[in-house]
């Protein structure tokens, strides 16, 4: 009897003893920290039907799969934390293959991802540009601490802007025919590394081109476009400083308009927003013939003080992006103006420095610069947001 039973153990399947089912994760990888979103794939390799696979992420289960390929992408969260990555496969008859990794934190000394900060400044004395400083005599503060500078250089970094010009129906006849010839000044004055684009807007945007190097390209498709519609300046401003942000370098908004916001959708705590977040700086030519500048008014859209409100904001992010605003009170004053922006950007100095104190939480940095001699009046972006 014990001769018949020896020779059926040997005959039957040693599938539980001899099976073996080999995993293998293939990412995310055990040398770097996993954050937010991670894609996680595995290998499995098994003699007999793979039945599912299942994933756990720190012991918690996060999917099952019946079939190959076995990826999944899951959220872990944006803690500095370890995670451990198990993957657990199961074949038929019970048998279980797993391979597990753990990702690690990120070090204290390595957490902190400092930007370069770059400070475009100009610095007069007695309303005229001085030219002849050196590092040495400035001083930057962020947060009231003093930061060393790391580069500093003179106005030849290459700029791109957007020309902003209100064409709505009160810029007719020679507002805008003056205005194209502004841009027409600003363009042809550039260097060659420079670049711009013209965007000609009233409620909606009316001609727009790409960024070029070329006077032609800006100005040729513009015969016959006439003045129309209303005024949308917050749309536009925040387009602008949206269309910079994926380009390098000093970048510039010019807005040239004879009145206040009429018909934006986006209010100017948006555009204070995106410009507090953005390096561009910003220049308002404001043309006011007469003598209109702080008169109320009331819109279907807002009331006398909100609209009153929305100037002031509009200046706010002109001052505290390291522009300015200048009044025209002539058409004649048009031109002259579009090529002393370009003059002015000529002659700034650019300071750069890396924050010593970021916390990467959304606070706002506010920073100084100062020069060391008296009588010197220093115009700069005013600080930025920590993130």
């Amino acid at each position: 009897m014990s001769a018949l039973v020896a020779l059926l153990l040997l005959a039957m399947p040693q599938t539980n003893l001899e099976a073996k089912i080999e995993v293998a994760i293939l990412q995310p990888s055990t040398l770097q920290a996993a954050f937010g979103d991670v894609d996680v794939e595995a290998q499995v390799h098994a003699d007999r039907k793979i039945l599912e696979v299942e994933l756990f992420v720190d012991d918690r289960s996060r999917g099952l799969l019946d079939g190959p390929p076995y990826r999944w992408r899951v959220d872990v969260g944006q803690e500095n934390v370890e995670h451990r990555f198990r993957v657990e496969a199961r074949g038929e008859l019970g048998t279980t293959g797993t391979s597990t990794i753990v990702t690690p934190r990120i070090r204290v000394d390595e957490e902190v991802n400092v930007q370069l900060q770059q400070l475009y400044v100009t610095v007069t004395r007695s309303d005229s540009r001085v030219l002849d400083l050196s590092e040495h005599d400035f001083r930057v503060f962020d947060n009231g601490r003093r930061e060393p500078l790391v580069t500093f250089a003179r106005g030849d970094v290459p700029l791109t802007a957007v020309l902003l010009v209100d064409s709505s129906v009160s810029m007719k006849g020679e507002r805008l025919a003056s205005g194209l010839r502004g841009a027409e000044a600003f363009v042809a004055s550039m260097k060659p590394l420079d670049e711009a684009m013209l965007l000609l807007f009233s409620d909606q945007i009316l001609h727009a081109t790409a960024f070029t190097q070329q006077t032609d390209a800006l100005l040729e498709p513009l015969a016959g476009l006439e003045a129309d519609g209303n005024t949308a300046i917050n749309d536009h401003v925040y387009l602008a400083l949206k269309l910079l942000d994926a380009r390098q370098g000093r970048r510039v908004v010019v807005l040239f308009t004879d009145g206040a916001d009429l018909h934006s959708v986006l209010g100017m705590e948006e555009v204070l927003w995106k410009a507090r977040r953005s390096q561009a700086l910003i220049y308002w030519l404001r043309l006011d013939e007469g003598g209109s500048r702080y008169t109320s008014f009331a819109t279907a859209w807002r009331d006398a003080p909100a609209n009153r409100a929305e100037l002031e904001m509009l200046e706010e992010s002109v001052i505290q992006s390291g522009g300015r605003i200048a009044t025209l009170t002539s058409v004649n004053a048009i031109e002259p103006a579009f090529r002393e922006i370009l003059l002015e950007l000529r002659e700034q100095y650019v300071l750069g420095f890396y924050p010593s104190s970021v916390r990467n939480d959304g606070s706002w940095h506010h920073v100084n610069v100062r020069v060391e001699r008296s009588g010197m009046k220093v115009r700069a972006r005013g600080g930025y947001v920590d993130f």
